[in-house]
């Protein structure tokens, strides 16, 4: 498996490469590369879930900004909006979410973890949770956050030891509810941050499959809720009454 990830990596770093050199457009570099990963994560993630990029919204018209991706689950819930190209997706049914970067500095990393915490931020009352035969609503405190990570293709730092270190202090600039899980440059190394701390745990070989691994981990520990579409819509289409 590590050898396997390891090609996977050294292909996908290629694959960049060639865009870098064919592109001219950041725009349209950035959105290549995003696909990359996307397709990635949705020939290995369970089947139960969705990848996609678009927006996180939430109930009172709350809404993330734009985010990479998303990967949700839509056994449970649906999509608002599902597009090939963009999707709004209820925050109740985000199990993670991901900024991707080509080229990861202190700026982008900021700007990444800014994007993140747009989501982590939202409001999570419409969720449910299947208890034998009926729904239970989960109280807002209750309900996880969505997980969050950085993944960039390369280390705009020389050493692994950079990197963690400014991954580090600019964890300081965020609340802990608003921080991000790991971040990832598949070039150098994975880094996964401790739960309610800054401290973090970094992986220098394999950075892709430690990636993979830790955000399967996460949407496995996760409980399968599902949205309360009430909290989102008023209408009830006579069914709230007995008939």
């Amino acid at each position: 498996m590590h050898r396997y990830y390891s090609g996977l990596a050294t292909r996908m770093l290629s694959e960049i490469e060639t865009i870098s050199e064919e592109m001219s457009h950041a725009g349209e570099k950035g959105r290549n590369n995003e696909a990359i990963l996307v397709e990635f994560l949705r020939r290995r993630l369970p089947n139960r879930c969705t990848v996609s990029t678009g927006k996180v919204v939430a109930t009172g018209a709350a809404e993330s900004g734009q985010i990479d991706v998303i990967i949700h689950d839509r056994l449970e819930t649906p999509a608002f909006v599902d597009s090939h190209a963009w999707s709004l997706v209820p925050v109740e049914s985000v199990h993670a979410v991901v900024s991707v970067k080509t080229t990861l500095t202190k700026p982008e990393l900021r700007n990444a973890m800014d994007s993140l915490a747009s989501v982590r931020r939202l409001p999570r009352r419409a969720a449910s949770i299947q208890l034998h035969d009926r729904l239970v609503p989960v109280a807002e405190d209750k309900v996880l956050r969505p997980r969050a990570f950085v993944f960039a293709y390369k280390s705009g730092w020389s050493t692994p030891d950079a990197l963690c270190a400014a991954f580090i202090d600019l964890l300081g600039e965020f609340s802990d509810d608003l921080r991000p899980n790991a971040v990832c440059a598949l070039d150098q190394a994975f880094a996964a941050r401790r739960p309610y701390t800054t401290d973090i745990q970094t992986y220098v070989e394999h950075s892709l499959l430690h990636f993979f691994l830790f955000l399967v981990k996460t949407i496995d520990l996760r409980p399968r809720y599902r949205t309360d579409l009430t909290k989102y819509f008023v209408e009830d289409y006579g069914q709230s009454k007995e008939a």
